[in-house]
């Protein structure tokens, strides 16, 4: 039984890791960047707004994608 779970647990790996291998080789066409090298704690994740113009002498803003 120990045998199938370690068989089970290296096809599972050799699966995750060809899946890997396909979705980078595909990202240039995805994405504009993609940055594959892990980044320290807190930076886990970064968003991007869009431009805010603001009319003061209206109080209105104005938004740009």
């Amino acid at each position: 039984m120990a045998d199938k779970e370690v068989y089970d647990d290296a096809v599972e790996e050799r699966v995750i890791n060809e899946e890997y291998k396909i979705w980078k080789k595909n990202t240039p066409f995805l994405y504009d960047l993609v940055m594959t090298h892990a980044l320290e704690w807190p930076s886990l994740t970064v968003q991007w707004l869009p431009d805010v113009n603001r009319i003061w002498w209206f109080w209105i803003s104005e938004w740009k994608d």
